[in-house]
């Protein structure tokens, strides 16, 4: 049986840390799975792999001694394909290639190279460009992210693989027409998230309710109103259904994991138009910019006719199911 190590910077929780833990899932019987993290937190709990491993050094600057922990543990496993998720983690899995041969396989969740690199902008994109040469598959969870890795990281395309984000399917919300909106976001509060222009928003709206879910440092900055509540972090959130509409406003994104979930579970999305959000839409909800007015319109163009988007979105819902990916990530760990 191969063996398949997960390695990501870090255990909170988060989309790329729920995309390992599904695939561990995907794959309990068919691969021996390790993770390599930084320390215990909610994916070192929520797996399904046989072991994890903590190597803290990981969060922080380079450390030799960190890339030689790894290293030790790759030799140890017998690791046939390493799998590494966020920038740091596949900064020291692509670096190890040097020392020990595996297959190499790096997730792209956004490209944060590109949309949070600052004013390193330009180095950060360089160092993605050589590291891919240490790289044999380049995983973008988006079309966006494909195009972004080809013509803005200049990486080469032969290199590049796309399968789409998904998830286990959600309990289904069933189909009905509303005059009041129960609208769900989910999501840590900080940066890149967008909670102050969202509460902004439906603070003037009359027939919602916004319902946040997720803690974070931010949560002190953002006032009391009337009609949001915050549920603050929930472990293993799965009650999408229970809500009528899922909307994620963000300055980045790759192709948010939140956002599949609930379109999993029937309900119509509005989404910012980030990253690869846009591949989430057909008739089941909008896409918007990054204003008060445009996200205001938007919902109450689905509140005045939601049914539509409602039977829209139960409609594609079964296009989120990871189990159809299950083929296509098997060949590629398996470098068949």
């Amino acid at each position: 049986m191969k063996t398949i190590i997960y390695i990501i910077t870090k255990s909170e929780v988060g989309g790329a840390q729920t995309w390992v833990r599904d695939q561990t899932k995907l794959f309990k019987d068919d691969f021996k799975q390790i993770i390599i993290t930084n320390n215990e937190g909610w994916l070192s709990v929520h797996n399904y792999a046989e072991k994890v491993y903590f190597v803290k050094e990981i969060e922080s600057k380079f450390s030799i001694f960190a890339l030689f922990k790894i290293l030790k543990i790759f030799i140890k496993e017998q690791a046939n394909t390493v799998i590494s998720s966020s920038a740091n983690a596949g900064l020291y899995a692509r670096l190890s290639k040097i020392f020990y041969k595996h297959r190499s396989i790096y997730v792209s969740h956004g490209w944060s190279c590109i949309y949070n690199g600052g004013k390193f902008k330009s180095v950060f994109i360089k160092v993605e460009k050589l590291l891919s040469h240490l790289t044999d598959t380049i995983l973008c969870v988006s079309d966006k992210d494909a195009h972004n890795a080809i013509n803005i990281v200049n990486i080469n395309p032969k290199k590049i693989k796309v399968i789409r984000n998904s998830v286990f399917p959600q309990q289904v919300r069933k189909s009905k027409d509303i005059n009041y909106l129960n609208i769900l976001t989910v999501g840590r509060l900080s940066h890149p998230k967008r909670f102050d222009l969202l509460i902004d928003a439906v603070k003037d709206i009359e027939g919602i309710t916004l319902t946040i879910v997720g803690g974070g440092p931010d949560r002190g900055k953002y006032d009391e109103v009337s009609n949001v509540k915050f549920l603050g972090e929930v472990k293993n959130f799965s009650n999408f259904h229970m809500y009528d509409l899922f909307t994620l406003i963000s300055d980045s994104e790759g192709l948010p994991m939140s956002a599949i979930e609930a379109a999993s579970a029937g309900l119509p999305l509005l989404l910012s138009d980030v990253g690869g959000c846009s591949e989430l839409i057909d008739e089941n909800g909008f896409i918007v910019k990054n204003n008060k007015v445009d996200i205001i319109n938007k919902i109450e163009l689905i509140k005045s006719d939601y049914s539509y988007y409602n039977n829209n979105a139960i409609a594609i819902k079964d296009s989120f199911n990871i189990k159809m990916n299950k083929d296509k990530y098997y060949t590629l760990y398996s470098n068949v």
